[in-house]
C-alpha cells in the first residue's frame, strides 16, 4: 500500500524527533533536555511539533523505548525459539545469552544505537521514572517468558531472592553496555567482543551464585518480622514526571 506523501513526512518527523530527543537524553541526561530543545536540534520550525507528536516528555520516553524494543523483542523470541527448541530452557547462561545479545545488535547495528543505550541507562537511573514499564510494555514478552524460564532454573534460590537477582541482572546489563561506544573506540571489535562474552558469564555466575550466610541469615529475619518471604524491590515508586518537568 502506497503511503500518501503528507502522512510519510509526518511519519519521518517523528522518527526525526524519536532519534534526536535519544541523542540528547543520551549525551544530557533527562532532565537537562527540554522538548523546544528537542525541536531546536531535529530543525523543525514548528516549535510545537514535539509536543504534538508525543504529548509531554514522559509519553516520549515511552514511545523512544517501543521504537527500539520492537526490534530488540523479535529478536529475543528469535533466540528463545532455538533456546527451546534445542531444549536448553533450563540453562541459565543460554538464557542470560538472549536477554544481552538483542541489545548489543540493536546498538551495534542500528542508526544511534549507541545513544539508545546510554539514554536507556538514564531512563532506569531516574528516580521519577517507573522501571516495572520495562516488564510490562508491548514488546516485553521475549524478555518475559526468558525470566519465567530463569525462575524455573533456579528452584533452590528462595523467590524473593530470586527476583532481586533478576532485576539487578537487569541494571547490570544495561548499565554496562551503555559503556559501549567507548569500547569500540578503545579496544575495537575483538575487545568488544570479548567484553560482551564476558559480561554474559558474569551476569550468569550472579544468578547461580550460592546464598551467603549473612544473606539467609537476613531472610530468615525478614520473614520473621513481616510473616512474608518478600526480600526489597527494584522497582521504584517515586511520583511520575512533573507537569513542570514533562513539558520543559
Amino acid at each position: 500500500m502506497t503511503v500518501a506523501p503528507k502522512a510519510a513526512a509526518a511519519q519521518n518527523t517523528r522518527e526525526l524527533l524519536i532519534l534526536t530527543a535519544e541523542r540528547l537524553f543520551a549525551e544530557h541526561g533527562i532532565d537537562a533536555v527540554s522538548l523546544r530543545q528537542i525541536n531546536t536540534e531535529a530543525g523543525q520550525r514548528n516549535l510545537s511539533a514535539t509536543l504534538y507528536h508525543f504529548g509531554s516528555k514522559e509519553a516520549l520516553i515511552d514511545i523512544i523505548y517501543d521504537f527500539r524494543m520492537e526490534r530488540v523483542n523479535r529478536r529475543r523470541l528469535e533466540i528463545l525459539a532455538r533456546i527451546e527448541a534445542e531444549n536448553r530452557q533450563g540453562d541459565v547462561h543460554a538464557l542470560v545469552e538472549g536477554v544481552v545479545m538483542p541489545i548489543v545488535e540493536e546498538v551495534t547495528g542500528s542508526e544511534g544505537g549507541a545513544h539508545y543505550i546510554r539514554c536507556l541507562a538514564q531512563v532506569i537511573g531516574h528516580p521519577q521514572l517507573r522501571l516495572d514499564k520495562l516488564w510490562t510494555s508491548r514488546h516485553a514478552d521475549g524478555l518475559s517468558r526468558i525470566v519465567a524460564h530463569l525462575r524455573r532454573s533456579l528452584p533452590e534460590l528462595p523467590a524473593p531472592l530470586g527476583s532481586l537477582r533478576i532485576g539487578l541482572m537487569w541494571e547490570q546489563i544495561i548499565h554496562a553496555l551503555a559503556d559501549q561506544d567507548l569500547l569500540r573506540e578503545n579496544a575495537g571489535p575483538s575487545g568488544q567482543t570479548l567484553f560482551v562474552s564476558n559480561l554474559i558469564d558474569v551476569v550468569a555466575g550472579g544468578l547461580l551464585a550460592p546464598v551467603g550466610t549473612a544473606t539467609r541469615r537476613e531472610l530468615k529475619t525478614t520473614t520473621r518480622t513481616t510473616g512474608t518471604r518478600k526480600a526489597p524491590s527494584l522497582k521504584r515508586k517515586s511520583p511520575r514526571l512533573t507537569p513542570n518537568t514533562r513539558r520543559r
